[in-house]
């Protein structure tokens, strides 16, 4: 299958195709995003602590069969620097739907064994069998995606994810205040992944067809299982809040972690979107290291640059936050949200470094660290656990953070590039605009949303000027790219 990415880009090609793509993700995160924390917002407002325990583990199960569903085989097409003919995307699609109608089926009769489990109704098994249903929906949606993806494409992935992000917290959010409870996040589920598939299949048409090809077949799954091995074990990772401390505490113990991992995770989200962008990229320039150093440097900078303000502006304000916007019944979450938010002091480095290892072809180094990192969160959480309650995770995961410095010492002996000298200027203007945005507030504690927002305004602008007095020069750049790119 041929097209207009299908003759391979030189480096500077590679790195206007990466500020295009940038853009039109960055354009992407408004919409999703914004109609992200919206629904976030409401949903909070309109349900019970325990009622949000119960979206976290129907949505956690979701992606849960998704990492199984797809073996890393969407990844491994990416990945590939040739382009894949059309024979041998319909071999992947064809072990991957194979794949996909086994967990789709096993799910049918384990429905009501999970929600018994979880001391839910027996009729209260549609939901995790809706759930099933909107992942196989979801399969179809895979390879016109890849295709977007390989000739970075993205631009036309953000069409597709800004109409399921809208259509799942639009109609989230109807179906809770019509009080369907947890059926809200399933319906919205399943109609969102229908218009998803609808929509990618109509940008990006394909003629599917089945092929078996063993040999195709087993070269991608040979990196394939060692990158989605990454997601699984993250997965697993995640599964001790809607698993092991849903079946131990409850359901509202699940929800008041899952509302301040939600909250504290807000800055960085931008994030985990563009790392789709970034290991296409990086694989791109593997063999022109002089300008994959230079990449991955700016790549850094433009993260922590991005996560840096949002993060330390959320952590001054978070009490105004949860009060004037989620509701007081979530302010008891606040000793979890402190401990969670440690995690932005990492990830803006940690996800570039981790899709530089993919893009090199070290998948496997990749999957260390995340096993590192799901079993040190279950062998320190669960003791704490044990002994603390909910707290005890939070605990656990602020612990766990600090691996993430062996991980950027891997990424740094693949590819000498800096990190400290990058980050820590743009992370010490952001603590100024922080403290000066803190006694603000502390001086004047704002009554209204409105007020609350204006302070966050005015530590944002501090913080755009002192990146302008510093990075002049970076910034007029980004600034002219993305004129171009516009």
């Amino acid at each position: 299958m041929s097209g207009p990415g299908s003759v391979p880009l030189a480096p500077q090609g590679v790195a206007q195709k990466t500020v295009h793509g940038a853009f039109a993700l960055g354009i992407r995160q408004v919409l999703v995003q914004g109609t992200r924390v919206l629904g976030g917002i409401f949903l909070a407002r309109l349900l019970t602590p325990g009622q949000f325990g119960i979206y976290a583990i129907v949505l956690y199960l979701q992606t849960f069969l998704t990492a199984f569903g797809d073996a890393g085989l969407a990844a491994s097409l990416v990945r590939q620097h040739e382009e894949p003919q059309t024979a041998e995307y319909r071999a992947v699609f064809t072990i991957q739907q194979i794949l996909v109608l086994v967990i789709t089926l096993s799910m049918w009769p384990a429905a009501p064994l999970i929600a018994s489990k979880y001391h839910l109704k027996i009729q209260d098994a549609w939901l995790f069998r809706l759930v099933a249903l909107s992942f196989f929906t979801t399969s179809f949606m895979v390879v016109p995606l890849v295709r977007l993806e390989r000739h970075l494409a993205f631009h036309k992935v953000a069409v597709v994810e800004s109409a399921q992000a809208v259509v799942f917290n639009v109609l989230a959010v109807y179906f809770a205040w019509r009080g369907m409870g947890a059926y809200a996040f399933v319906w919205a589920m399943l109609l969102r992944s229908l218009v998803g598939t609808v929509l990618a299949n109509w940008i990006s048409p394909w003629r599917i067809g089945w092929y078996w090809d063993w040999t195709l077949i087993r070269a991608h799954l040979s990196f394939g299982l060692s990158y989605q091995g990454i997601q699984v074990t993250s997965l697993l990772k995640d599964s001790i809040t809607p698993i092991f401390i849903g079946l131990l505490l409850g359901t509202a113990d699940v929800g008041y972690i899952t509302w301040a991992g939600m909250v504290a995770a807000y800055p960085v989200l931008v994030l985990f979107v563009l790392q789709r962008l970034y290991m296409p990229a990086f694989a791109r320039l593997q063999n022109h290291r002089v300008q994959l150093v230079a990449l991955a440097e700016n790549v850094v900078w433009a993260t922590n640059a991005i996560a840096a303000p949002l993060s330390v502006l959320t952590l001054v304000m978070i009490v105004p936050i949860t009060t004037l916007i989620y509701g007081a019944k979530w302010l008891v979450a606040l000793p979890y949200f402190y401990l969670l938010w440690s995690a932005n002091l990492f990830v803006p480095t940690a996800t570039p470094a981790m899709s530089m290892l993919n893009a090199l072809g070290k998948s496997r180094t990749a999957l260390l660290f995340a096993i590192i990192w799901m079993a040190g969160t279950w062998l320190i959480g669960v003791p704490l656990i044990l002994l603390f309650g909910a707290i005890g995770f939070a605990i656990a995961g602020f612990v766990v953070q600090f691996s993430n410095f062996w991980l950027f010492r891997a990424a740094q002996r693949e590819v000498p590039f800096r990190i400290l000298s990058v980050i820590t200027p743009v992370w010490a203007i952001a603590a100024a605009s922080g403290i000066f945005t803190y006694f603000l507030y502390r001086m004047r504690p704002p009554l209204h949303i409105l007020n609350a927002g204006l302070y966050g305004i005015c530590g944002t602008l501090i913080y755009g000027l002192g990146l302008f007095r510093f990075y002049k020069g970076k910034m007029n750049a980004v600034w002219s790219a993305l004129k171009g790119a516009a």
